[in-house]
């Protein structure tokens, strides 16, 4: 799982220093990681990497929040500058970039599997991740798990009602509108910011029959009265990329067949697209979806 976390007898070959040795990276007092591939890894493989290495530092850590989330392979959002714990109440609550929560866990909340760190349990992750963290990162962590069938939602409900009353209201909210239809954390996004604009909501993944490019599945879909449907599209700045690896064929070639696929839809169907971009500023998507014709709100509702 991940970088591989070196202690300082394996990063040493006992006469040198791993903190002074350029082929090294240090994560945390006696965890070093290869520089080359530190230098190649992504913001998330960071974040897990720096995860593992307090796994390796402390006793028996049980991880929480996005910390959870990245070793369950879930969406978390952007990476926190700390690690969260979970558990011990003799741990301390904040030091060396590990945030540590005092709560007394059922041994049936926690999830060890083997060789690998412990964390929360599915179930309750979430619950405390929809009460805790912000309103975007949890859909999108509930979305995935759901359409992973990983989880029910009553599940996570139940998990929910033994935690604390502090941001329960909004933690039932985020299980409710939660969408195991939603294929991405930028269509979770999309949707919550949707709902903080006040528009309508949408139908997910609707199959359309066309001419040009045979049957295409929308990411969201609106009827209109009078008016053509609408269908929304959700483009990921590495979209096109991860189409062609899919097909097997180049990025050229997966942009041509997207545009083929947008010219079947808009046989029937009028259309919008969006990028990250817009998914996080509710202003842009607002502007977006208005121009095409969608009701939207007066005011834009505040997001947690």
């Amino acid at each position: 799982m991940g970088m591989d976390i070196l202690g300082r007898s394996d990063a040493s070959d006992g006469f040198s220093r791993p903190d002074r040795d350029p082929s090294l990276v240090r994560l945390r007092r006696d965890a070093y990681v290869d520089a080359a591939a530190w230098e190649g890894a992504d913001a998330d493989e960071r974040f897990l990497a720096r995860v593992l290495a307090v796994d390796a530092a402390r006793d028996e850590p049980v991880f929480a929040l996005q910390a959870g989330l990245a070793l369950e392979g879930l969406p978390f959002g952007v990476a926190p500058d700390v690690v969260a714990t979970i558990g011990g109440m003799s741990t301390s609550g904040r030091r060396n970039g590990v945030a540590h929560a005092h709560i007394e866990l059922d041994d049936a909340d926690v999830s060890e599997p083997p060789g690998a760190p412990a964390r929360l349990a599915l179930p309750y992750l979430l619950a405390d991740v929809a009460r805790r963290l912000p309103q975007h990162v949890a859909v999108s962590a509930l979305d995935a798990a759901l359409a992973a069938d990983r989880v029910e939602r009553e599940a996570v409900l139940e998990a929910l009602s033994r935690q604390g009353a502090r941001g329960r209201r909004r933690a039932a909210w985020v299980i409710g509108f939660a969408d195991g239809r939603s294929e991405s954390p930028g269509e979770s996004v999309s949707r919550v910011t949707m709902h903080r604009i006040g528009a309508p909501p949408p139908e997910l993944q609707v199959k359309v029959r066309t001419v040009a490019a045979g049957d295409r599945w929308l990411d969201f879909e609106w009827t209109r009265p009078g008016r053509r449907p609408l269908a929304g599209e959700f483009d990921g700045a590495q979209k096109y990329g991860i189409l062609a690896e899919r097909s097997g064929r180049s990025g050229v070639d997966a942009l041509v067949r997207e545009k083929r696929r947008e010219d079947g839809v808009r046989e029937t169907h009028d259309m919008a697209r969006w990028m990250w971009v817009d998914a996080i500023q509710p202003t842009r998507l607002r502007r977006i979806l208005a121009g095409a014709g969608l009701p939207v709100g007066s005011r834009i509702l505040p997001g947690w």
